[in-house]
């Protein structure tokens, strides 16, 4: 059976599905499978990954235009399938070739976010996938979600469709030893100098990153030792978050990173001194499950799938409210009793994710679309 995997859509930066894609896929398929790998030619990161599966090459420039993509896509993409005999096509990210033959389909749904927070995604990209969600619903013989709330969310959107669905939750690569002198470089390389707490994500407004801010501004006044390191790239409205730093004159105690390698997030997430993730909505929530790996003392919100992710292992907060941060930012930096019990939960919490599992339960999904 052939199977073709379009990762055309993951950027060169890896987070999110970038790192589902490459973390899932370097698990080798024992079944007598053939795996083809659709990848864009100065993706190097993916092209090292899979150097001994077959791979498919598409000129980068061509992603650069919206056109030229929804062209690929939708008439490329068939006729590769047609050309290396393929069975079962996997689409990575939401969309998928409509006009598609004798060739199983399957979509993976990472969030729902274009139709619950429309307003985190430009106009184009809003309608153009909440019209591919209701497509894939719709056409795809199979559909996977990283997350029961996830597949919650999509069930209450679009209806329950015949579509099958299943739940493959993403997971975390095993803890990174991390010395003292490393971890001392890479945070003299971000300019991080004091006892920090840290959050990793997009600069956006879902990532409910002003917030934060103002929380850890209303801890800071009685707590003058702790610094917050921001990891992320820059993304949708950044520029209030900078804004709000200066007017609250935190710029020596808030540390933007901008984007690290996946190495230096690591060590700079082995010497947080707690993790704090206040997203208003995620369909996995990656960054959570990434510090309970690494036994951080964590907040995040009690909303989507962050509690399933994070179990007992973090302590939960109401995003909206500025006070529930701050009072949790102490008490999970302050108190010894809280770090403790979390830091004993997240022992238990994240020996349920592994990406091979993850990798098992999707060729598992290959053979069973593949027998119908």
């Amino acid at each position: 059976m052939n199977i073709l995997v379009d990762l055309t859509q993951i950027p060169i930066q890896k987070v999110g599905v970038g790192v589902y894609a490459k973390e899932t896929f370097k698990f080798p398929n024992e079944d007598a499978n053939e795996l083809f790998f659709l990848l864009q030619d100065d993706d190097n990161d993916l092209r090292s990954t899979f150097l001994k599966s077959k791979i498919i090459l598409v000129k980068s420039k061509f992603f650069r235009f919206f056109f030229c993509r929804f062209l690929l896509e939708q008439f490329y993409i068939p006729f590769l399938c047609y050309k290396y005999k393929i069975n079962i096509l996997h689409s990575l990210h939401y969309s998928f070739p409509i006009f598609l033959f004798k060739v199983k389909r399957i979509v993976t749904i990472h969030d729902l976010t274009f139709f619950i927070h429309p307003s985190v995604h430009t106009f184009i990209k809003r309608y153009y996938f909440r019209l591919f969600i209701k497509l894939a619903c719709r056409y795809a013989d199979r559909l996977i979600c990283v997350s029961e709330s996830t597949k919650k969310d999509l069930e209450r959107i679009c209806g329950r469709r015949s579509v099958s669905i299943d739940v493959i939750p993403l997971s975390c690569s095993p803890k990174m030893q991390v010395g003292e002198q490393e971890l001392e470089l890479v945070k003299k390389k971000f300019g991080v100098v004091s006892q920090y707490m840290l959050f990793i994500g997009t600069l956006e407004p879902r990532k409910n990153i002003l917030n934060l801010i103002n929380a850890f501004y209303k801890f800071s006044q009685k707590n003058r030792d702790y610094s917050l390191v921001i990891i992320g790239k820059k993304g949708w409205f950044y520029e209030s978050i900078f804004k709000l730093v200066e007017e609250l004159h935190l710029e020596r105690s808030v540390v933007f990173t901008g984007f690290v390698t996946t190495k230096e997030k690591f060590i700079l997430l082995s010497g947080a001194h707690s993790f704090i993730y206040p997203s208003i909505y995620e369909g996995f929530g990656l960054p959570v499950l990434e510090a309970i790996t690494y036994g951080i003392p964590t907040i995040t919100s009690k909303l989507s799938s962050l509690p399933e992710v994070a179990g007992n292992a973090a302590l939960y907060i109401n995003p909206y409210d500025v006070q529930s941060i701050s009072d949790a930012i102490e008490s999970v930096n302050c108190d010894e009793e809280t770090r403790r019990k979390l830091i004993k939960n997240s022992e238990k919490q994240r020996l349920k994710y592994s990406w091979k599992k993850t990798a098992n339960l999707t060729y598992s999904l290959y053979n069973r679309c593949g027998s119908i």
